[in-house]
């Protein structure tokens, strides 16, 4: 039995303290490559590929609500998964996040990305 089969569709990540709010951690639930970002106090997961250049936003960095691609500098709000920045300007997919005991826990079925 997977881990969202016995948690009821949330999957263990990291520990908060392992999550930088500059640096966006890559984390895999039940076979989904995700970024974990920290801003605000709040933790956000995202796809972790950039929609214009197909980069992994995990090799990018954060600043404020914006997670930024490492290829040509193209930002996604992180609470939403907005495009913000050219040349990004398709969504890219949310998951929903929650703390429990420390640890984060992710939900691998996406929110609808805002366009």
């Amino acid at each position: 039995m997977s881990d969202t089969a016995a948690d009821g569709g949330w999957v263990p990540t990291l520990p908060v303290e392992e999550i930088d709010s500059e640096f966006p951690s890559m984390v895999t639930a039940d076979g989904v490559e995700m970024v974990l970002c920290r801003s605000d106090g709040g933790f956000f997961a995202l796809g972790n590929i950039c929609s214009h250049a197909y980069a992994r936003l995990s090799d990018g960095h954060t600043e404020g609500n914006q997670v930024f691609c490492p290829i040509h500098m193209g930002s996604f709000d992180i609470r939403t998964g907005e495009a913000i920045a050219s040349p990004c300007y398709e969504p890219i997919a949310t998951y929903p996040t929650r703390v429990d005991g420390g640890i984060v826990f992710v939900c691998p079925v996406a929110n609808p990305p805002k366009s």
